[in-house]
């Protein structure tokens, strides 16, 4: 009480009161203004305690030791032998030759016939100036040509330093003067040139070929009394050429043209060329030809151009039109696809598609003009016919992946075509965008250039050579052997039973109004009590659960940095008796969340701070796209809008993962969205962080999930060792439009690595019969997304897209699906794929371990085998099962 009554008597106190009994208005505004600054404290408090963590150093690892230097007169020397491989180096030329010991094949990295210097070439550089223009040299007429490079040997191969420059200037203006005196003119260059030659310099016909030259490129002036350059702009080459060799001769020095210029009053500007430096190691380990670039070695001598893209060995196994009829090119294209050899078509630009996604930040605003992306970090060739191959390469992309693009250029006979089938992969060493200053939907061009620099990153590619016949699939069995290699992993196959995979979506935030005015509401469209019905009513099915919407506000909720469990969907001992059911019958049930997704405030998340940003360095605001006009748009339509999200930035990863983790110790399977199929990257201007850090940092927090069971949706081959099931997998490519074939080889690479899912048979424009055939070729579990409320709610709404997912309404065809699949696993009696080889198009035959064979036909028509029987549309054929 004494307390209480020696605040009122207090002097602060009284002030106040004396305050707000004189000045109403002032002091209504200064109680608005105190409120705000509370509730501004209040909502600003949780971010303080979001922090941020240190993300991997990823870096190029040093040079190998030299062991000794080559000479460039050496000539075809052998620089390593192991594996049944020799690999060879023609030091004039700097070309690879790689031998199979066995067979004697050879594959190269040039032609070294080839009339081009590009068709020779170790690398391809594509520098940009501060001009912001793009120019390119090769290594081949830039470097080799000129004598610029030199190798050493290093433990099983060699490495080339080369340095890229232009050699002898051809630029006119700074050798020659726009004009010079009468005497200088007669005396120096026309007397030089008759003194050359009685000196037995040049010759009498070189000389007047000269004379003849500067006649053509200087004349008289009467009204200066000089001698000036008649062209208005450059001479033309040849004359440059010849008027250069002239200023030797005579002995024309950058003095002279200085004097020149003061006395009649011209510029001579004098260009810094572009010169870079470029360490390649080539070595041979296991008989695999290893090439390693290290970006850190890198040098721009001339800081107003930098590298930004190399083409990597453009050249190694390039296949003459003349030389093969047939043959084919893998690349890793959503599930997988061929190129056949010589199928050039002059009006289909050039394949070249980035690895990972790895330019999503660059046009995001906009719907993929693909439906499909590269998934794997990989392409091959083969020699020859499908069936008879002599030859063939695999290449795997090591390191530098995400920076990467997979290049096809294809021979044809149009005017135009190339003469050669090429694949190889190019690197962006530094990263760039055009960036319009009034927006990505602008009308207006105008841009400025965000760069990121030249990225210190490792580029490694491994080359597998075979030595005789090769398929697609043998590249894919060699792919899975490096996988589980590479990432200590064990191949199970089991029995091959069949089994659906059913994801169920609980909460979610749905716009309601009240009096009009919008609001979110959190409503669950599978309550856990309802769950638990359908899952007694698939008693007979054999299948695995999905649970989206479980923690934190639901599917659209906050910041996953806890696991606090989303009340709409029911209790906590509703949800235990669902996962104890599961286990009691022996399927798992997988609650999924999203780690880097944000869609609400709360949990301390701020974008301005928290958000991964764009080249515009602007907060990555992602919505899905209108398929009207292909854009970003939270409007969809009659005023009905719907939520973004955004995506954390890459240094607060480990703060949501962490919290979810220590939150969510009672929860032992764990279905992952989006992060391990995301390319991730943060462009924040001067702290940008690039693809292969953001890669590190997805690696280390999925391994952070290593005591649960773990479902990945969608993900890419390089993390596919942190999970038991992929999710969502297409068994499509983008169906470009020079592809002969599309081949599973995605699943073909991951079978017996883990199980994999179709995507949605219900959100499908497909038949039903189509998910069931990828049960039978390829053992994959056809994939539901289900609700157990009627989707009625949904009308208008940012899931509108589940129309078809009330399970009510389903629960027949889901049974019916199970029903057949059970029956084709079963007649199969294993899962271990040993051979699959497509018989025509779309039409796939698969060997099992066992020696069963399934015969698919995808078409919506019959087609007929080679044995003369008709396999109806969208139908398969079981050979030697039970």
């Amino acid at each position: 009480m004494d307390f209480l009554k020696n605040l009122k008597e207090s002097k602060a106190v009284k002030a106040i009161q004396g305050f707000y009994s004189k000045h109403v208005i002032r002091k209504l505004f200064l109680t608005i203004l105190c409120v705000a600054l509370l509730i501004g404290i209040i909502y600003m408090f949780p971010a303080l305690f979001v922090k941020s963590r240190s993300v991997p150093d990823v870096k190029s690892a040093p040079l190998s030791e030299s062991l000794g230097e080559i000479a460039k007169d050496e000539g075809k020397i052998l620089v390593a032998e192991n594996g049944g491989r020799q690999l060879y180096l023609s030091t004039a030329d700097m070309i690879f030759e790689m031998v199979d010991q066995a067979t004697g094949q050879t594959i190269s990295s040039g032609d070294a016939s080839a009339e081009e210097g590009s068709d020779k070439a170790l690398l391809s550089v594509q520098y940009l100036g501060e001009d912001n223009n793009l120019y390119e040299w090769n290594s081949y007429d830039n470097s080799v040509v000129l004598g610029s490079y030199d190798m050493k040997r290093i433990a099983d191969g060699v490495s080339i330093h080369m340095n890229f420059n232009e050699g002898e200037s051809q630029r006119f203006y700074e050798y020659c003067p726009k004009k010079m005196s009468i005497e200088r003119y007669e005396e120096f260059f026309l007397g030089g040139l008759e003194r050359a030659k009685e000196a037995g310099e040049i010759t009498a016909a070189q000389e007047q070929r000269y004379v003849m030259a500067l006649g053509l490129v200087y004349k008289k002036s009467i009204m200066e009394e000089c001698y000036s350059v008649t062209y208005t702009g450059t001479p033309p080459v040849s004359a440059v050429k010849q008027m250069l060799e002239i200023v030797r001769i005579v002995g024309y020095t950058q003095d002279m043209l200085f004097e020149d210029a003061e006395q009649f009053g011209f510029t001579v500007v004098i260009a810094e060329p572009a010169n870079f430096d470029i360490t390649v190691e080539a070595t041979l380990e296991n008989g695999e030809f290893v090439v390693r670039m290290p970006a850190g070695q890198m040098v721009s001598a001339n800081d107003y151009y930098s590298i930004q893209n190399v083409k990597f060995l453009p050249n190694f196994g390039a296949a003459a039109s003349t030389d093969y009829e047939e043959g084919y090119i893998l690349v890793p294209d959503g599930a997988g696809a061929l190129f056949a050899f010589n199928s050039n078509q002059p009006t289909i630009k050039d394949y070249e598609r980035p690895v990972y996604d790895n330019d999503y930040y660059k046009d995001y605003y906009f719907m993929p003009e693909y439906g499909e992306e590269l998934m794997m970090p990989v392409y091959g060739m083969g020699y020859g016919s499908e069936e008879n191959t002599e030859k063939g390469f695999f290449a795997i992309i090591e390191s530098g992946a995400h920076n990467a693009y997979i290049n096809v250029k294809l021979a044809g006979s149009a005017e135009g075509s190339s003469k050669y089938n090429r694949a190889y992969v190019s690197f962006d060493i530094n990263q760039f965008q055009r960036v319009k200053i009034n927006g990505a939907y602008s009308e207006n061009s105008a841009n400025y250039l965000v760069q990121t620099g030249m990225q210190d990153i490792d580029c490694t590619v491994r080359y597998r050579m075979y030595g005789g016949q090769v398929t697609y699939f043998d590249m894919a069995k060699d792919y899975r052997a490096y996988l589980v290699e590479r990432y200590g992993l064990n191949t199970t196959y089991g029995d091959g039973a069949g089994s659906l995979y059913l994801e169920f979506v609980g909460a979610l935030s749905l716009k309601k109004r009240i009096v009009g005015i919008p609001y979110n509401s959190v409503y669950s469209m599978t309550p856990y009590d309802e769950l638990m019905e359908i899952m007694k009513d698939l008693s007979d099915v054999r299948f695995q659960v999905q649970y989206d919407g479980a923690f934190n506000g639901g599917v659209d909720g906050k910041m996953n940095s806890e696991a606090k469990l989303t009340g709409a969907n029911g209790s906590k001992k509703e949800l235990r008796s669902l996962l104890d059911y599961a286990d009691n019958n022996g399927f798992d049930f997988y609650l999924s969340v999203a780690p880097a997704k944000v869609s609400e405030g709360g949990n301390g998340f701020m974008a301005g701070s928290h958000a991964l940003r764009d080249f515009a360095n602007e907060e990555a605001l992602l919505y899905r796209y209108m398929p009207a006009i292909g854009i970003l748009s939270g409007e969809l339509y009659d005023g009905v809008s719907h939520n973004g999200y955004y995506l954390l930035a890459p240094r607060y990863l480990d703060y949501a993962v962490d919290g979810f983790l220590k939150d969510a110790k009672d929860y032992d399977k764990i279905a992952i969205m989006g992060l391990a199929g995301m390319y991730y990257a943060d462009y924040r201007f001067n702290n940008m962080l690039n693809g292969a850090q953001g890669a590190a940092v997805i690696s280390e927090n999925l391994a952070k999930f290593s005591d649960k069971k773990v479902a990945l949706e969608n993900p890419f081959m390089d993390n596919i060792a942190y999970g038991s099931i992929a999710v969502d997998v297409s068994k499509e490519s983008s169906d470009y439009a020079t592809f002969s074939h599309t081949i599973p080889f995605r699943q073909l690479v991951m079978n017996g690595i883990c199980d994999y899912t179709t995507e949605n048979v219900n959100i499908s424009s497909k038949n039903a019969e189509y998910f069931v055939l990828q049960a039978a070729e390829l053992g994959s579990y056809p994939k539901y997304i289900l609700t157990s409320k009627p989707v009625t709610s949904l009308k208008n709404t940012d899931y509108h897209y589940l129309y078809s997912a009330q399970y009510d309404l389903l629960k027949d065809g889901i049974k019916a699906m199970y029903a057949q699949i059970a029956d084709i696993r079963g007649r199969i009696g294993t899962n271990e794929i040993t051979g699959h080889t497509c018989l025509a198009e779309k039409v796939y035959k698969t060997t099992y371990a066992n020696g069963v064979e399934v015969i698919v036909n995808y078409n919506l028509h019959s087609v007929e085998l080679e044995d003369g029987t008709v396999l109806e549309a969208e139908a398969y054929r079981i050979e030697g099962g039970k």
